[in-house]
């Protein structure tokens, strides 16, 4: 039986509400701290149906078992990030794991153009224990991905003479 800790319940809570709000939300969390558990509760609690969770390929495996184990009540697909081209589907949610790879800058990778080309209008919940690596730069592009960014200029230049 799953037993959520007690900082996961109130992240997830806020999570969902920020989501409900903005449409985007991004769990900054430890290594080991559950940054999985709490984006699939947060998925709950919004209400999604259909969660795309896209990832590294060696943890496929550990994101499935752990929603075996939570047994939430909407469908999810887990993929790797480079298989994301192959996709159809009809997501109401996208949870992206490891997000911090898509902060290149001062230019967008082609994987991070093409999450944007695809997913942009979704809502997301971006995973990460390390957002922002080597430098506050690296932000830009990992909100740049969605329609509902916060940050208004239409490139990194812009951005970053802000």
């Amino acid at each position: 039986m799953f037993k959520p800790r007690k900082y996961q319940e109130e992240l997830s809570t806020q999570g969902a509400e920020i989501l409900q709000r903005l449409n985007i939300v991004y769990y900054s969390m430890e290594v080991r701290t559950g940054k999985t558990f709490t984006a699939l509760m947060t998925a709950e609690k919004y209400k999604a149906k259909n969660v795309l969770f896209l990832t590294k390929k060696k943890a496929i495996q550990s994101i499935q078992d752990d929603y075996n184990i939570m047994n939430p009540s909407f469908d999810i697909t887990i993929i790797n990030d480079e298989s994301m081209h192959k996709l159809g589907g009809n997501y109401d949610l996208i949870i992206h794991d490891e997000h911090h790879r898509f902060g290149a800058f001062p230019k967008a990778g082609k994987a991070t153009k093409l999450y944007k080309e695809l997913y942009s209008d979704l809502p997301m919940i971006f995973l990460s224990g390390t957002p922002t690596p080597e430098s506050f730069s690296q932000i830009y592009h990992q909100f740049w991905v969605s329609k509902y960014s916060p940050f208004a200029e239409p490139s990194f230049y812009k951005w970053a003479k802000n």
